[in-house]
């Protein structure tokens, strides 16, 4: 093997260990668990989208994550009444739920 043949082997390599470690890092990201709930009710006309967080899984317990249109992600308690008027209210619009 030549010279570009290593440095090509050597570039591969690396790139492959950095998609590895992006993978990582992404998986970590998604086992981000809430602990706590807001106390404060989110206006509806912030929230882009929602998650639903099962304590039966990997997380200590269930919650709403309400992830704002500013990029911020809000854990609350599903069974607080706000929480389920916009549950409730959610399904009849275009917000993206994933569970």
């Amino acid at each position: 093997m030549g010279r570009a043949s290593n440095a090509l082997l050597l570039v591969s390599l690396l790139a492959l260990g950095l998609l590895c470690l992006l993978s990582v890092v992404e998986a970590i990201h998604n086992l981000d668990c809430c602990y706590t709930y807001t106390k404060k009710a989110l206006p509806s006309k912030v929230i882009r989208r929602i998650t639903l967080q099962s304590a039966a899984e990997v997380c200590d317990i269930d919650a709403v994550i309400f992830h704002t249109k500013r990029g911020f992600n809000v854990c609350a308690n599903p069974q607080d009444a706000w929480v389920k008027k916009f549950l409730k209210s959610a399904r009849g619009r275009k917000l993206k739920s994933m569970s």
